[in-house]
């Protein structure tokens, strides 16, 4: 009786390890994080690096000579298309006004007199009582007599020009700078740039694209001859959103040889004065015609000799390989353009304890 009951617990013994070991085995299934296969909208199709720039840049000169008078305007400060500007000493230009004037009267009224004397001479002619060279010198007196009316009335304009010329007027609006000559001082058409009137409101933002990309844009007809469908917008250096987006409105005519990249242009509304000539920007050019695209965590791709793949989480559990084909990378995830269907499961985490066929305990990835 002693040797059954000392098998009895052997056998019980035995069993227990064996218990234990095939619990775990099921415990050594590794653990992987997934993610479910998704589809959203396309969004934005990239983003590059831009610089702002002004529409117009215009430089103020003097076109005259003379000492200046006045300075209309606050360095810095916002000036409108035809405020006066600049003034420049009028008395000598006034002058010369009035004296292209006198002339001018002195040169009509001789062409007046001259005039009547032909009509005379004409008149003598008719009745025979002159000869015709008589009539043929008083129509030639008559003929440079208007000529002298003429150069009086050309020396007018002239003079007036040049009186124009003492008051400098904003050609554009925009934001002007500070003034390089103080008044008191003499300028002249050599002086050089008195100030710079810069545009704000279109604005522009340049970046470049790559050569490939408009290609793409090209064939979808998202890029014309005269026009293009792309809309971009902005964002600022301090991370915030420009309000509005833009229209390109330009598309280089050549191909970069250094980098493979075309410019591109696009136009922003800028009432607020925001940007600023020169300062960088961040350009996302947002996509023309979005479209329900599937996407997956950048982190579940994987890259091999034959090409990117990810790993499913089949209904039973087990790790299968799925090749897929790859369109944009935005925001942390790849747009899948073949190989997955929507719901399926993708594993994102513990991808290095993991192969085809084995079995996984799988947990879904908290977004």
């Amino acid at each position: 009786m002693k040797f059954f009951a000392g098998l009895s617990t052997f056998v019980v013994l035995a069993l227990a390890p064996a218990h234990g070991t095939a619990q775990d085995t099921s415990n050594d299934k590794p653990n992987v994080t997934v993610a479910t296969v998704a589809s959203q909208q396309s969004g934005d199709r990239g983003s590059y690096v831009g610089r702002v720039q002004a529409v117009s840049t215009v430089d103020l000169q003097a076109r005259i000579e003379g000492i200046l008078e006045q300075r209309n305007f606050t360095e810095g400060g916002l000036v409108k298309k035809g405020d006066v500007l600049y003034v420049i000493e009028k008395g000598l230009y006034e002058a010369s006004v009035d004296s292209a004037k006198a002339t001018l009267e002195g040169a009509q009224a001789t062409l007046k007199n001259s005039t009547v004397e032909l009509e005379r001479q004409k008149f003598l002619l008719d009745k025979g009582d002159v000869a015709q060279s008589a009539y043929d010198s008083a129509a030639a007196t008559v003929g440079v007599d208007q000529s002298n009316v003429d150069q009086a009335k050309a020396s007018l304009d002239t003079a007036n020009i040049n009186l124009g010329y003492t008051e400098i007027h904003a050609p554009i609006d925009g934001r002007i700078s500070k003034s390089n000559i103080d008044v008191g001082n003499l300028v002249n058409s050599n002086s050089g740039t008195l100030a710079t009137i810069t545009s704000v409101d279109p604005i522009y933002v340049s970046f470049y694209m790559g050569e490939r990309d408009l290609i793409a844009d090209r064939e979808q007809g998202l890029i014309g001859a005269d026009s293009a469908a792309l809309k971009v917008s902005l964002t600022m250096a301090n991370g915030d959103a420009y309000a509005s987006t833009g229209s390109v409105s330009y598309v280089g005519t050549a191909v970069e040889e250094g980098s493979d990249t075309v410019e591109i242009r696009a136009t922003f509304d800028n009432p607020d004065n925001i940007l600023i000539p020169g300062q960088f920007v961040n350009v996302v050019v947002a996509e023309a015609k979005p479209q329900q695209v599937l996407v997956v965590p950048q982190s579940a791709v994987q890259l091999d000799s034959k090409g990117h793949f990810v790993y499913l989480v089949d209904s039973a559990g087990k790790i299968e390989r799925q090749d897929v084909k790859l369109g944009r990378q935005t925001a942390g995830l790849w747009e899948v353009s073949s190989g997955l269907k929507e719901g399926e499961k993708v594993v994102v985490q513990g991808l290095q304890r993991v192969s085809p066929g084995v079995a996984v305990n799988a947990t879904e990835l908290k977004q």
